[in-house]
């Protein structure tokens, strides 16, 4: 595997580290968001980022992570929209540091070498992702769990995981999920939202005179924390708009053929 990538791993300054930095990194996600994430459509413009101020004032913040207090996320609302914010900021650092210009397939390994320290400790992409939010599951495909047993990293597992997780992890990929900030306050209903906003888009397409459900490859990749294909099925049936499509899901869905859609890679641009 290659070399890791730490990207935030200048120091900050004593004044900076007096900080709060949940505060600061906050603002600073809030003000990237407003300029440069297009919410309806799930796009990120990296070049106009790539040279703002507000981009340099979050790599400077994102120092600060590395004496952040994790133990200071007292609940798991705070945890997960912790984890799901942390890992979508740290993909787009890494396209924009690692000058991506297509695809994050640029970089060999992209989400196990491009790193935040974190409360002392190292976390990629997938530390984030499958050690942290998904209970320490084995990738897909994967022989392994992402941290061992004497892995300090453990003890900040948000338990129970949560399915829906799969609707807010942007991957800086055309066939991604939208990308959005994650507030504690308001976690449950945006997490709702983000699977009602994935499920209703180009991403699943419900084909009842054909007896097909064309699906997102999400949904192949994460099937056991959704419940299997019955769990697949009954989450498709719960975000559905109404109407024909989830009149089918209820009578025929299990019985439905599937078809999992090509995954576009192309930046989210």
């Amino acid at each position: 595997m290659a070399d890791k990538i730490i990207l935030n791993d200048s120091p900050a300054s004593e004044k900076a580290l007096e900080l709060d930095v949940a505060a600061h990194l906050r603002s600073d996600i809030n003000r990237l968001k407003g300029e440069f994430y297009d919410l309806d459509h799930g796009k990120v413009d990296y070049a106009a980022m790539r040279d703002s101020e507000a981009y340099r004032q979050y790599v400077a913040d994102a120092a600060l992570l590395d004496r952040y207090d994790l133990a200071s996320l007292e609940s798991r609302e705070d945890r997960l929209a912790f984890w799901i914010n942390i890992y979508n900021t740290l993909v787009i650092h890494g396209v924009i540091e690692l000058q991506v210009k297509q695809s994050v397939k640029e970089v060999r390994d992209f989400f196990t070498r491009i790193c935040y320290r974190v409360g002392g400790m190292v976390f990629a992409p997938d530390d984030i992702e499958h050690g942290i939010l998904r209970g320490n599951r084995r990738p897909p495909h994967g022989l392994f769990h992402r941290f061992s047993r004497d892995d300090h990293r453990t003890e900040h597992l948000v338990l129970p995981a949560d399915p829906r997780i799969h609707f807010t992890l942007v991957c800086a990929s055309s066939s991604c999920p939208p990308i959005n900030y994650y507030r504690p306050e308001h976690l449950d209903n945006q997490l709702d939202l983000a699977a009602a906003g994935f499920i209703n888009g180009p991403e699943v397409e419900i084909l009842p005179q054909e007896n097909l459900l064309r699906l997102s490859p999400i949904f192949k990749w994460y099937r056991p924390d959704f419940g299997g294909q019955e769990g697949v099925v009954d989450t498709l049936i719960r975000y559905l708009d109404m109407g024909e499509k989830k009149d089918f899901l209820i009578e025929r869905g299990l019985a439905a053929d599937i078809e999992w859609k090509d995954y576009d890679w192309r930046l989210n641009r």
